[in-house]
């Protein structure tokens, strides 16, 4: 017994040097207890980091760390330099559709943990990927999400052809797709824009810029203005979700995660003036925040953002430019408060000018079902 006790380990000593450990190791180490496995669990959840995706690399900033020595770090995405597109995050998850044969239009959806480095491929054909100056231009547009009721990850894929719109909602829990077709026919937002959904609160959104019944496609409803197209996850049914009554008719819009609600951005950059932030509970939209126009940026920039701190009440923004639009390296935090800006670079951003930014808290979720 006295030889048992010297080979204990105190807990204290136990929880310093996990932190430190490899994460492949952590997920093995989760099963030793369940002091363990509830600790292992929580290491990350205040983690919190920022995901910055350009057409051939995916790269990472601790926004926990000190704000003059941030760095963008290279995620070393497993299928290498091939042409992708980050769709979404889910729990530490991303998704990412990869070109594979572009002549053949062959692509894969790969559902990837970083910190973990596990990842599944999904094939997919007829994505027809194309890369321009803009990004990508496809006629496919995409959601990942995340069924807590199930513990299920999956993707919604939105594809037009011969007049109507299919969806296709593939789940990791049963390797499987099913079918149907939109009452309607979408036009997502075009190529130069956003090709994803929003995930919040078990819905995905899509900001669509015109949309038609697929029983007089020579109409369009609404009145041929953007709307947002939702997907929910509880029925599995979608809706058509108007914006904003001060979003005047074909004006710029883009949607994002503002805290755990849906956040709609106002662009009034073509006028030199301001970005308004909307936010909607079930059934009605917000004016939550005004953000002023800084004077000395180009009339083509304005200044989108990308992560609010409830904590500090700063709101993270980076330079993006109105057409086309993709993020700048210039970074701005704001302060509602006081109604200031502070600007600040990222180290390594410099090299690259990305197309996708998203909030992103490392995970040890598994993929195997």
């Amino acid at each position: 017994m006295g030889s048992d006790g010297k080979r204990h380990i105190p807990d204290h000593v136990t929880f310093t040097i996990l932190p430190r450990l490899p994460a492949k190791s952590l997920v093995r180490f989760k099963c030793v207890s369940k002091a363990w496995h509830s600790f292992i669990n929580a290491l990350n959840s205040d983690n919190r980091k920022l995901i910055f995706s350009t057409l051939r690399s995916i790269h990472s900033v601790d926004i926990g760390a000190n704000i003059n020595n941030m760095k963008a770090r290279n995620l070393n995405f497993p299928l290498g330099k091939l042409l992708h597109q980050l769709i979404g995050c889910c729990n530490g998850v991303l998704c990412i559709v990869v070109q594979i044969d572009r002549h053949a239009g062959e692509a894969v959806l790969v559902i990837w943990n970083p910190w973990t480095g596990r990842y599944k491929t999904v094939p997919i054909s007829g994505v027809n990927l194309t890369e321009t100056m803009y990004g990508f231009a496809y006629k496919n547009t995409y959601g990942f999400c995340f069924d807590q009721s199930t513990n299920d990850y999956k993707i919604v894929r939105l594809v037009k052809r011969d007049g109507i719109t299919e969806f296709r909602i593939y789940s990791l829990n049963s390797d499987s797709w099913k079918y149907g077709i939109l009452p309607w026919y979408i036009f997502p937002m075009s190529y130069e824009r956003k090709y994803s959904a929003t995930f919040i609160d078990r819905s995905l959104y899509w900001r669509i810029d015109h949309i038609k019944d697929t029983k007089d496609p020579w109409t369009a409803l609404f009145g041929g203005s953007s709307v947002i197209l939702c997907f929910s996850l509880v029925d599995e049914n979608f809706r058509v979700i108007l914006p904003p009554d001060d979003v005047a008719k074909g004006a710029e819009f883009d949607l994002f995660d503002f805290g755990g609600c849906l956040g709609l951005i106002h662009c009034h950059a073509r006028r030199r003036a301001h970005v308004d932030i909307w936010t909607r509970n079930e059934h009605n939209w917000t004016k939550s925040m005004c953000i002023p126009r800084l004077q000395e940026l180009h009339n083509s920039l304005y200044l989108a953002p990308v992560f609010f701190n409830n904590g500090t009440g700063e709101v993270l923004l980076h330079e993006k430019d109105t057409y086309p639009c993709r993020g700048k390296e210039v970074f701005y935090l704001y302060s509602l408060e006081k109604k200031t800006f502070r600007k600040f670079n990222i180290e390594g951003m410099e090299q690259f000018t990305f197309h996708i930014d998203m909030p992103y808290t490392p995970s040890l979720t598994s993929l195997t079902r």
